[in-house]
């Protein structure tokens, strides 16, 4: 089937209500300062202009250095406020790959100087922490870049983790990833929503630094024996039972939604199927917390039909996977029985849907 074109597109829409008799215009306008500005320019341009424009900032930071304006903690603060000042309104009004670019590295460069310089003036370790939430939903709001906001929110994201393991030891982690987690999931189920709020354009970056962060972090829970006594040591000590636990509580909660928007009875034979699935796959992988986490990523992409996070999901399924089979705390076999018996649980699922309720045909128009 041929791909329809811009002008089928907007007609199809029109004729069923959905845009407004001038919006054709007005695509068409938008369309055409897209070619002239993005299109029209090699790509290799552009990589040469983002390159000359992080080295600019390079050099200008090197300035600073030089002249010892880094030696103070107070001025460096204050220097990277003005900085982060000066790059969002060369960011909001300039315009061109060049100009993009260096605004972005100083930015960085300028947040991060805040973050060094409030905690070495105050000598805290929370400081800093308290320091990144703030600057970070400042430019969350006001930066209009979709690489930064992706960032900011891993930052941020880090230092709310970091605040949470201070007070409460390692469930403060395991509740900062868990709340991190709900906040992706509804994020993506409410994205339709929320794009068109004032906020929209956070929704995208925001929900993908989040997921970014989340699968890094549980796949990196597996290794935090070699730290043990550095991380476990304050606040409350919890298993990783309880983590998969809560991650399964909202992969079902996703897995109810779908049904729900799909139009199918969530409370009927396929979804006590689908339930069963994921709570079996929960058992059986019960202290890896990032197999199931992945599960539910990937419920999300295909629904949502989200390619990059798709890909994401998948890739974290794989390392997630190998590192429960080596995962030297288990037996061989328990890791066998766990792997097979969580394919078979979704094979058999498949089978089943597949008999019980058959997809129509797709009418092709």
């Amino acid at each position: 089937m041929a791909r329809p074109s811009l002008q089928d597109v907007l007609s199809s829409l029109q004729a069923e209500g959905q845009l407004a008799p001038d919006a054709e215009a007005r695509a068409r306008t938008a369309m055409e300062v897209y070619r002239r500005t993005d299109v029209a320019t090699p790509w290799f341009v552009k990589a040469l202009a983002g390159f000359g424009a992080w080295v600019a900032a390079g050099f200008l930071l090197s300035f600073f250095g030089c002249v010892g304006i880094l030696d103070e903690e107070a001025v460096v603060a204050v220097l990277g406020l003005v900085i982060c000042g000066g790059a969002t309104a060369l960011r909001r009004h300039g315009h061109g790959v060049f100009l993009e670019q260096l605004a972005l590295a100083l930015c960085l460069a300028g947040a991060a100087m805040v973050v060094v310089g409030v905690g070495s003036a105050l000598d805290s370790e929370i400081a800093p922490a308290v320091a990144m939430l703030v600057i970070g939903a400042v430019l969350l709001a006001f930066f209009p870049d979709a690489i930064l906001r992706f960032l900011m929110t891993v930052c941020m994201a880090g230092a709310t983790v970091f605040l949470l393991w201070k007070a409460l030891g390692e469930l403060g982690i395991e509740l900062g990833l868990l709340g991190f987690t709900v906040a992706v999931h509804l994020l993506f189920l409410e994205q339709v929503r929320l794009r068109l709020g004032r906020w929209g354009e956070l929704v995208g970056p925001v929900a993908y630094a989040l997921a970014c962060g989340v699968m890094c972090s549980l796949f990196s829970l597996r290794y935090l024996g070699m730290v043990d006594a550095m991380l476990r040591d304050p606040g409350v000590a919890t298993p990783d039972a309880l983590l998969t636990l809560g991650l399964t509580a909202v992969t079902l909660y996703t897995a109810w939604r779908v049904m729900k928007e799909l139009g199918l009875d969530a409370t009927g034979l396929a979804g006590a199927a689908v339930f069963v699935a994921l709570g079996l796959t929960a058992v059986l992988t019960l202290h890896t917390p990032a197999l199931i986490a992945a599960v539910g990523l990937m419920v999300l992409a295909f629904h949502r039909r989200a390619p990059v996070l798709l890909g994401l999901a998948g890739a974290f399924l794989l390392a997630a996977g190998g590192v429960y089979y080596y995962d030297l705390g288990l037996t061989l076999l328990a890791k066998a029985l766990a792997l097979t018996g969580s394919g078979l649980v979704f094979l058999g699922l498949r089978t089943f849907l597949l008999r019980r309720f058959p997809a129509a045909p797709a009418e092709v128009r």
